[in-house]
C-alpha cells in the first residue's frame, strides 16, 4: 500500500516570469503526478470487498453487522 506523494509543485510554477519555459505545465509532469494517484489509489482495499493478506494490525476495533475471525491474539475481548 502505497500513500500518494506530489510529483510536481505546480503552485510553484505561478510565481515565475511569463515567458519562463519552466512555467509552462508539461504532459510529462501531468503524466507522472496521474501516474502516482493511480498507484496509491490501486494499492488501497477495495472497500465494498476488501482482501487483506499476511497479518493485519488494528487499534481500537469496532465491527457491526457480521464478522468471521479465524484467529485472534492478545488484547481484552
Amino acid at each position: 500500500m502505497s500513500q500518494y506523494t506530489k510529483a510536481t509543485n505546480f503552485s510553484s510554477k505561478d510565481s515565475l516570469v511569463s515567458g519562463s519555459a519552466l512555467k509552462v505545465v508539461k504532459g510529462q509532469e501531468l503524466d507522472a503526478e496521474y501516474d502516482a494517484i493511480e498507484v496509491a489509489v490501486n494499492s488501497k482495499a477495495d472497500i465494498t470487498n476488501p482482501n487483506f493478506t499476511g497479518t493485519l494490525t488494528v487499534t481500537n476495533l469496532n465491527v457491526t453487522g457480521t464478522t468471521t475471525l479465524v484467529k485472534v491474539d492478545g488484547g481484552t475481548f
